[in-house]
């Protein structure tokens, strides 16, 4: 048992501290002198926005704290030190990604944000697993040139000429810009990180270095991974309030390369930040990563386990709070839960030696392809089921204007169609046991009562009478 429990390693994990390191090292010595001398944290690991506008530094942590960041000074931060470095006595800037070992535990990490507008669109659909919708990117609109047309153009383009309306309209970005664009974009691909944005040449380095480092026990990114809402339950009434403020929070700071690493990575835990709330995903059972039974040779794959953390200052520094709806009815605890501090300190015990753990409340892996049943998109090459499952309200409403079904209902009609023109099995005709004369058959299908014995005759003639 004490080897047991030496092999563990206690550490903490923090939120957004946003410039408010003094407020986390108190904290952090409180909590220390409450714990004995070989059960006290080894690391405190920050996620989120770590730095603000102004930082005070004078104060020395009493635990080494280690940290990624995409606040105001991550990209000067991974300008002056890619690499990591230790900015103060105790405190680390863990760099802008990789893989390290910290206490003996193997930690990847990556620092900065998604910046949209650099990753492909099929990228990105990809790894979208989550109910949540599509925000809207810087530059989305500029793509398609100017389109701003007022009442009085509008007026102006019915009585011109078609030459003058669609002068009148704006015209789009030339051949020789859009050219020039496509080549920026590029060049910015070809960056690590840009204006404190990871590029997909990032993301590729990382999974490198995950593949290489032989299992990772700790996760840090400050966004969440997209799609992570994906085969959850309905959750219970004392934790309906958590899960509706991690539901906003993973539609607006998610990230589809953030799922890639988390996918790609399989790790005990991933910690997040941004979504100012505090929340435990139920795990997730891994694909690959797990143990093989000697006796059956079965691998039997442990669980990754997700902890959101809030902010220090108590604040959601990237969800804005989403518009309710007015026929929405809610109980005035539950608005009272949503203005609750969010706990944003975790204490963990990892064993670094040890593989994955197994949860009997675990789901299947978000990001895991649906294994559908045999039908016809099986049997004609190339052509495969749908799944609306990842679309949200607008989405729905936009294609049941369009073609005058909802995307279930489709489903459930093709189905309904597959089914009634499945040919049908002939089912074996009944056999009876017991050995019937033809003339016996013949008198029970005129109704005669030839077989029945005297009493019954007698009786069916005097009723008869």
């Amino acid at each position: 048992a004490n080897c047991f429990v030496a092999a563990m390693v206690r550490i903490l994990l923090c939120g957004d501290v946003r410039g408010y390191l003094p407020d986390l090292c108190k904290m952090v010595d409180s909590l220390q002198k409450k714990l004995a001398e070989d059960q006290r944290f080894k690391a405190v690991f920050c996620v989120g926005e770590f730095s603000s506008e102004e930082m005070d530094l004078d104060v020395k942590p009493s635990v080494p704290v280690y940290f990624i960041d995409c606040g105001p000074a991550c990209q000067d931060l991974i300008d002056e030190s890619p690499g990591g470095d230790e900015i103060s006595e105790n405190l680390h800037f863990m760099g802008h990604y990789g893989v390290t070992t910290v206490e003996g535990i193997k930690v990847a990490f990556l620092s900065g944000r998604l910046r949209q507008d650099l990753f492909d669109e099929k990228e990105d659909e990809e790894a979208d697993g989550d109910e949540g919708q599509h925000l809207p990117q810087a530059g989305d609109l500029s793509k398609y040139g100017s389109q701003d047309v007022g009442d009085r153009d509008l007026h102006a383009a019915a009585t011109l000429s078609s030459s003058s309306a669609s002068r009148s309209a704006g015209a789009g970005p030339s051949w020789e810009q859009l050219k020039a664009k496509e080549k920026e974009k590029e060049a910015l691909k070809s960056q690590l990180f840009v204006e404190g944005c990871y590029t997909p040449l990032t993301i590729e380095r990382l999974q490198e270095e995950i593949a290489d480092s032989g299992g990772i026990d700790l996760l840090l990114t400050s966004e969440w991974p997209k799609g992570v809402m994906a085969g959850l339950k309905d959750a219970w009434p004392e934790e309906a309030t958590a899960r509706r403020l991690a539901k906003s929070a993973a539609k607006q700071v998610s990230s589809g390369p953030v799922a890639e690493i988390a996918q790609h990575a399989e790790p005990k835990y991933h910690a997040v930040g941004l979504g100012g709330v505090f929340w435990r995903r139920v795990p997730w059972t891994h694909e690959n990563r797990g143990e093989v039974h000697a006796a059956t040779g079965q691998l039997k794959c442990g669980v990754c386990r997700m902890v959101s953390l809030g902010a220090v200052d108590g604040s959601r520094p990237g969800v804005k709070d989403l518009p309710q709806s007015n026929n929405s009815y809610r109980k005035p605890e539950e608005n009272e839960g949503e203005q609750k501090p969010q706990k944003w300190l975790h204490g963990l015990d990892i064993d670094p030696k040890a593989m994955p753990a197994t949860a009997d409340d675990a789901t299947p892996n978000p990001w895991a392809k649906k294994l559908e049943a045999v039908s016809t998109y099986d049997q004609v090459p190339g052509l495969e089921r749908p799944d609306f499952s990842g679309m949200d309200k607008e989405e729905k409403r936009r294609w049941m204007q369009k073609f005058g079904i909802k995307p279930d209902e489709m489903l459930g009609a093709a189905d309904k169609i597959e089914k009634a023109n499945a040919p049908k099995e002939k089912k074996e005709k009944h056999k009876s046991l017991y050995k019937v004369s033809e003339k016996e058959k013949k008198r029970r299908k005129t109704g005669g009562d030839g077989h029945l014995p005297f009493a019954a005759k007698e009786r069916m003639h005097s009723a008869r009478g």
